[in-house]
């Protein structure tokens, strides 16, 4: 049976933490699964000091706003793309993009509140081990 649609504000606290496969550190507010969102999933995403992700690809959009932190965002087919992601910056990694984020702080980790256009509480994504040695 579908959930049924909220009729009223729905309020989100004590958020859960998720660890996926492709390495940063997930905090869903908004999902299919914590909300019943149809279409929505909006959450926070914290990668730790020193840390990155393994090189992936998703099925949908994600848009990104970086709050606290810096880092370095590599993309395109073979990663060769790279961009300087600092504070009140925003980002659009399309659908089928691959990409990789690298914390290169010795002490800081960075927080960027995310959406994206697949409500699933655990994110898809296809992992791409064949191009993690591109990022130094």
């Amino acid at each position: 049976m579908a959930q049924e649609t909220a009729r009223h504000c729905v309020l989100i606290r004590d958020c859960d933490v998720v660890d996926p496969p492709q390495g940063a550190t997930y905090i869903p507010a908004i999902s299919d699964e914590a909300v019943g969102s149809k279409g929505l999933w909006y959450g926070l995403i914290r990668v730790a000091p020193g840390h990155r992700t393994k090189a992936h690809t998703h099925p949908h959009e994600t848009g990104l706003y970086l709050v606290k932190g810096s880092f370095e965002l590599y993309s395109g087919d073979r990663l060769d793309h790279m961009d300087e992601v600092v504070e009140r910056d925003f980002i659009l990694i399309p659908d089928g993009v691959p990409h990789v984020a690298v914390n290169r702080s010795d002490t800081e980790p960075i927080f960027a509140v995310v959406a994206r256009s697949n409500p699933a509480h655990n994110e898809p994504a296809d992992l791409l081990p064949e191009l993690d040695s591109l990022v130094p």
